[in-house]
């Protein structure tokens, strides 16, 4: 077995076991804990994510690209003082604003404090997204993959300790000792992979000018894409109330497991054939034609079990009470297949170098999900059916774009 595919496998597995982790004590937790808290920690979590995902100006993502370890060790220490002033940033943002923004979020005044945590909660998972980017780069792939398994792990049994003893918080606090434990686990490993620390701002300063491309040019795209995953959870708990939002989390949840741990693995085999073809002059699109036939029929296969199955199962799995995510589930099927087909062959906007024309499907896509504010709707099932007609309209013109680069690409080497 060649050195590369051994590290995506090792990367992979680390993943697959997290997730296969979080599913497993989903069915515990989702008993235990009652539904509306689970839907204002779904708005908590869509908070973190949006910010964390840029809190360190995603200059995490050029930790791997220098040559010399200095100047890849300055990175990391700039990207923590990065995180450290965004956290800083926001926590004074809410303990000024806290009254204005969440009864905005549609957020019940008892978990106002929840929300308190979110500055802390950012700061380790941003700082650990630096950390774990100097592990990929010193190939410490194994540390990598276990620092996700210890996370999970840690996480969920304090929820579900928290949560035996009805302490309403449990969900927060897991999620952020969880993040805690990856950054710990993340600073002790640097430590014993020989970088150097020692603040010279003078040092750090270059080097974060040096790679500025990745705050201009890459924060705001990912941002977009994140927001638009994000937002239709924010929304839904403004317009309707947080248990219809638990409802539609945990279908989103299962969803973006199955999404994680069948695409991405997919993806990553894919690319390295697609990048050769591309590199060696060969015919791209009958790859990526085989490869649709495949993924559609693997999504075929899904909508049928969800139409037929899907409330039967969420109850089964998750109790009575989630039920309604198996309803949701039956009408956001085929937003999810169709996405699923996207998203796994939108590995051909990096192998072909189409970042911007994809940057820019990102920001039509995210206005399009914001535009879900602007509509009334009747109840959640037409919020559904709205949701799923943008989604369906947008990765199937996804879809069309990777089959017209693909076809160009081929064009061009004929």
């Amino acid at each position: 077995m060649n050195s590369p595919f051994k590290n995506i496998l090792t990367l992979a597995g680390g993943t697959v076991f997290a997730q296969i982790i979080a599913f497993i004590v989903q069915p515990v937790l989702r008993r235990i804990i009652p539904v509306d808290e689970f839907g204002v920690f779904a708005v908590y979590m869509s908070i973190v994510t949006i910010i964390a995902t840029v809190a360190a100006f995603r200059y995490d993502m050029a930790i791997v690209i220098p040559k010399e370890d200095k100047k890849a060790s300055e990175l990391v220490l700039g990207g923590i003082l990065l995180s450290l002033f965004s956290s800083l940033l926001l926590l004074i943002v809410l303990l000024t604003c806290k009254t204005f923004i969440l009864p905005i979020l549609n957020i019940n005044h008892v978990y106002y404090w929840w929300f308190y945590f979110i500055p802390f909660t950012v700061f380790f998972a941003s700082s650990y997204r630096v950390l774990n980017n100097w592990l990929i780069r010193k190939k410490a792939f194994k540390w990598s993959s276990g620092n996700k398994v210890i996370r999970r792990g840690g996480e969920a049994t304090v929820q579900i300790s928290f949560g035996l003893k009805s302490f309403s918080v449990g969900l927060v606090i897991g999620d952020l000792i969880g993040n805690m434990i990856n950054f710990l686990f993340g600073m002790i490993q640097l430590l014993k992979s020989s970088l150097r620390i020692g603040i010279n701002v003078k040092n750090i300063y270059a080097a974060l000018k040096e790679y500025s491309v990745f705050p201009k040019y890459n924060a705001i795209p990912v941002l977009f894409n994140t927001l638009a995953l994000m937002l239709p959870v924010i929304i839904i708990n403004k317009l309707f109330n947080s248990e219809i939002t638990a409802y539609f989390d945990l279908t989103r949840q299962i969803f973006a497991i199955t999404l994680a741990l069948i695409s991405a693995s997919v993806a990553q085999v894919y690319l390295q054939r697609i990048a050769e073809k591309r590199n060696n002059k060969e015919r791209i699109l009958p790859e990526i034609l085989k490869l649709s036939k495949v993924l559609g029929v693997i999504s075929l296969i899904g909508i049928v079990i969800v139409l037929i199955f899907g409330p039967d199962v969420f109850s089964l799995v998750f109790g009575s009470e989630y039920r309604a995510s198996g309803y949701y589930a039956q009408i956001l099927i085929f937003s999810f297949a169709i996405r699923f087909i996207a998203s796994t062959l939108s590995i051909v906007f990096i192998t072909l170098q189409k970042l911007k024309m994809n940057a820019i499907w990102q920001i039509l896509y995210f206005i399009a999900i914001a535009s879900l504010f602007m509509f009334k709707y009747e109840s959640i099932k037409s919020f559904l059916f709205t949701y799923l007609i943008i989604d369906v309209i947008f990765y199937a013109v996804y879809y069309t774009l990777i089959i017209a680069i693909s076809n160009q690409h081929d064009k061009n080497i004929s």
